[in-house]
């Protein structure tokens, strides 16, 4: 019976864990994602003043829009997913189109 215990309250502690790790996990993407994003306006602000292209940036940023919507989606299956995944999909396609043209 001891033993039974004993197993018992480590795969509760090992639960706890997993859950921790998960929160850490999506934790640390969020923060990494607020500083892409604050050096990705740095980029496109320092472009503007200089009158250069930011079309690489934003192409980057779309694709990070995209792909996260697609992944929600295929997540929760919620129509808002869909819409704004359609609607970052074609700010992603007009700038791809505009960044292979423009040379």
């Amino acid at each position: 019976m001891e033993k039974d215990k004993i197993l018992e309250k480590s795969r509760k502690e090992n639960e706890n864990q997993d859950e921790m790790e998960r929160t850490i996990t999506i934790e640390g993407e969020s923060f990494s994602l607020a500083f892409t994003l604050m050096a990705g306006l740095a980029i496109v602000a320092y472009n503007h003043f200089h009158n250069l292209s930011s079309d690489s940036v934003m192409i980057m940023f779309w694709t990070s829009c995209v792909s996260s919507r697609l992944y929600r989606l295929t997540k929760r299956k919620n129509a808002s997913d869909l819409v704004t995944m359609i609607i970052s999909f074609v700010i992603l396609v007009f700038y791809v189109v505009k960044y292979f043209t423009q040379g």
